[in-house]
């Protein structure tokens, strides 16, 4: 489909060569709903809402069907918005929503320099902000649409900021100092772009006008909020006084990037008496291929269940599918005598793992998560977190982009993490556990004391680790009766 539809700036639709001309204040709020949500279900119910605030329920319905069929008509076809159960579909590619383009071009960028390319995202950077032609959805006056409007903007200065730390660390001050001097004036309470302002005018020896940008800032600051500027300002402002050394552009920053391409392969080796666990295993897999929103797959139960086999088992049944490779971390929620890993250790083995110089990993946890989600925003992932103590531990190692997966395993279930598929494993029944034991064991020595073998089953509550341990025992003296051991395991539990 050739239809384009932008609205960072004024709107423009365009079907190929032809410019779209659409006109109506619910027909524009209806596809301005549709497209920020391209290619994903909007529930009628909540279009109406937002687009129909004046109009009752019945009536709105009825003209809410009628614009949907007007904007097939103007846009080119019934295919263009697919009517599914209770809700409407725009059938477009999000890089065909300029929006929706800005946002993967940035991801994109982000991802670059954080491989150390800087030319490749100086470059996306600029496309990503080259798509801006003014305000964004200026022509829907609705409070919905100016929430949008607004969390837009906020991105854009996020982008345009980033970009500038990039152009700051390429040596490019004298423009920077340009651009960069009006964003302050409209966005004075924003320190970010402050300091980039006077580090760059500081590097153009034009280190007076560069106190006086603080200057400003902090009048402004305290004025309007009653605060002092960050520690960070008054830092850049001391070292801009003194003229520290410190930030004057040397030679350009070694790269925290690989010298090639890292895919790492971190999976530990199956359990080759992995038994069972059929429908779980196709459940996991249709969860961890889905092409839905769902990022996140929780496996939770109690200790010895099996979550970390199961995990394992079924990470390698789809390593082929992940052309970044597969990561694995043991996070030790509920590992006797260790200590749970921190976040930042864990982002620390992640980050190595995906190829930055252990140097290079950020100190700060925030900068690490940070940089962790831009290494991996545009790739094809799977991560493993196995043994996790809570969804605080986690977060911070959730991959920044839609093409990764992430398999977690923990005693506790999760449920506050968004965008995830949940699978409790609770223990084997009689059949499944006999069979393990029969792997472990043996079948003749099983066969030949079918009862003894049938209690230590029962004994062991069909726990696959408490299983695997007194088959292990019985392997390793096979002169052992199964009967002993079960008399054994009894008196244990008494």
């Amino acid at each position: 489909m050739d239809l384009e539809i932008r609205f960072l700036g004024p709107w423009e639709i365009t079907a190929g060569d032809r410019v779209v001309r659409l006109a109506g204040r619910r027909r524009i709020g209806v596809l301005a709903r549709l497209a920020l949500e391209a290619g994903q279900p909007v529930r009628a119910e909540r279009i109406i809402e937002e687009v129909w605030a004046d109009s009752t329920a019945a009536t709105a319905a009825k003209q809410l069907h009628i614009v949907i069929s007007k904007l097939r008509e103007t846009l080119g076809g019934e295919d263009v918005i697919e009517t599914v159960p209770g809700a409407y579909r725009l059938t477009l590619d999000r890089d065909r929503v300029d929006a929706h383009l800005f946002t993967q071009l940035a991801a994109r960028a982000r991802a670059a320099h954080a491989k150390g390319q800087s030319a490749a995202a100086d470059a996306l950077f600029g496309q990503a902000l080259g798509l801006w032609r003014g305000p964004a959805l200026t022509e829907v006056d609705a409070p919905w649409a100016r929430i949008e409007a607004d969390r837009l903007e906020s991105e854009r200065l996020t982008v345009l900021e980033e970009h500038a730390d990039l152009r700051l660390a390429a040596g490019d001050h004298h423009a920077l100092a340009a651009d960069l001097a009006a964003h302050v004036t409209a966005h004075p309470l924003r320190e970010r772009p402050a300091a980039q302002l006077m580090l760059a005018l500081h590097r153009a020896a034009r280190s007076s006008e560069a106190l006086a940008v603080y200057q400003s800032t902090r009048r402004f600051l305290v004025r309007e909020l009653g605060t002092e500027p960050s520690t960070e300002l008054r830092r850049l402002h001391q070292a801009i006084l003194v003229h520290d050394p410190v930030l004057d552009l040397g030679a350009p920053a070694r790269q925290a990037a690989p010298a090639e391409p890292i895919t790492p392969a971190e999976l530990p080796a199956g359990t080759q008496a992995f038994t069972a666990r059929a429908a779980e295993i196709e459940r996991l897999r249709a969860a961890l291929l889905s092409a839905d929103a769902a990022t996140i797959t929780v496996i939770d139960g109690p200790g010895g269940v099996g979550k970390s086999a199961l995990a394992v088992h079924v990470a390698h049944t789809l390593t082929g599918r992940f052309t970044d490779g597969v990561v694995y971390v043991n996070l030790h929620g509920a590992t006797a005598g260790l200590a749970p890993l921190t976040p930042i250790e864990a982002l620390r083995h992640l980050l190595r793992s995906l190829g930055l110089d252990g140097t290079a990993v950020p100190a700060n946890p925030d900068e690490a998560a940070a940089r962790y989600r831009s290494l991996t925003a545009t790739g094809n992932l799977l991560v493993i977190l196995d043994n996790a103590r809570d969804a605080r531990q986690v977060r911070p190692l959730i991959p920044g982009g839609a093409g990764c997966r992430v398999l977690i395993t923990g005693r506790a279930p999760l449920a506050v993490l968004d965008n995830a598929h949940h699978l409790h494993l609770g223990a084997l029944g009689e059949a499944d556990a006999g069979a393990l034991l029969t792997r472990v064991v043996g079948e003749e020595r099983v066969r030949a004391e079918p009862e003894a073998a049938a209690r230590i089953v029962r004994l062991c509550g069909g726990i696959p680790l408490a299983l695997r341990i007194a088959g292990a025992r019985l392997a390793a003296r096979p002169g052992l009766a199964l009967s002993d051991l079960a008399g054994r395991l009894a008196d244990a539990t008494r």
